[in-house]
């Protein structure tokens, strides 16, 4: 998906793929005609004609990457999570803004169609003060297993929360208008280990549910599944923005859609919002364009990735404490 957007984006030629698995790199190449490729991440970093690489690997390797791509003078986009702690989150940003180079994370749900018609809608200014988003995305039976990563804490950092809830998360943070976190109440369960082959590790939570605060009287709820007992047709995505004036509904069979006008009766006008041209991996990959030329401010980059990391992790420490916990 990243090659594909730097091909739709344009501005980019790619230049070379770094994998383990030979196929996988050469199946890679010949999609998209990569002319090199490189069995070693280090070895594709020592390369000095390449001047931007995408991080696409498991968890526990974006920040040991990331640092040494930002080192090697790279311009970085990285997958979601940014890491798998806030401390590791904190050491990208500050190697990003020391070598003066681009750090942005692919949070691939800013740039969706909906999404970006959503977000355009709320900075108009057309759900007047929005104050509050819930955010759901859910699958009944969907435990990711993969090589087994997934499940296992000291790769992964997290189950759930941290791979579907980072999406989700910084969707509702980004729609609110990013502001300041304050409070996090959450609860992680675990409740479906049968659904995991052994020997595959599984110590990392299938399920969480959250509500933060936000300076100005601001608040998102969240709510992630990889397995939870529902109905199959509950799976999937809901976003609501709750704003003074007006409410956004982001997923809808019609896109996303904008109420207002609200009557005593509580009766409105239902407004389809209409997306923009560029989506999903292209539009990424084209901010990533522009934040590299100086046109535009990476969102979400260093900064906002470690509070992403930070509010993550005030939930997963509000669980194991029983109570809501500062951020």
């Amino acid at each position: 998906m990243h090659a594909r957007g730097y091909l739709s984006a344009g501005g980019f030629k790619i230049a070379a793929v770094a994998d383990l698995i030979p196929d996988r790199r050469r199946q890679l190449m010949a999609e998209h005609q990569i002319p090199c490729e490189y069995a070693e991440a280090e070895h594709l970093l020592a390369d000095r004609e390449i001047d931007a690489v995408s991080v696409c690997l498991p968890n526990h390797l974006h920040a040991p990457v990331v640092l040494a791509a930002l080192r090697a003078g790279k311009h970085v986009i990285c997958e979601q999570p940014p890491a798998i702690s806030p401390t590791e989150a904190r050491r990208m940003a500050d190697a990003a803004a020391k070598h003066n180079k681009i750090l942005l994370y692919a949070a691939q749900r800013r740039f969706g169609g909906h999404e970006q018609a959503a977000k355009l809608a709320i900075t108009k200014g057309f759900a007047g003060d929005v104050y509050h988003v819930r955010c759901v995305w859910t699958r009944t039976r969907g435990i990711p297993l993969g090589t087994g990563w997934f499940t296992h804490k000291e790769k992964s950092g997290g189950g759930a929360l941290l791979d579907m809830g980072a999406q989700m998360l910084d969707l509702a943070w980004f729609l609110l208008g990013q502001p300041k976190p304050t409070a996090a109440f959450g609860i992680a369960y675990r409740r479906f280990p049968q659904l995991v082959p052994q020997p595959i590790p599984f110590d990392v939570d299938d399920q969480a549910f959250a509500i933060l605060r936000f300076e100005n009287a601001k608040s998102i709820e969240l709510a992630v599944s990889w397995a939870i007992n529902q109905p199959q047709q509950q799976n999937g995505t809901a976003c609501r923005v709750y704003g003074s004036t007006g409410a956004i509904e982001v997923y809808t069979p019609k896109g996303a859609v904008l109420y207002r006008d609200f009557k005593p009766s509580g009766q409105c006008k239902e407004n389809p919002l209409k997306p923009p041209r560029t989506t999903h991996h292209p539009a990424l990959m084209r901010h990533f364009r522009d934040c590299i030329a100086a046109r535009a401010t990476p969102l979400p980059g260093g900064p906002e990735g470690l509070t992403l990391m930070q509010m993550l992790h005030a939930i997963y420490q509000s669980n194991d404490l029983g109570r809501s916990v500062s951020i």
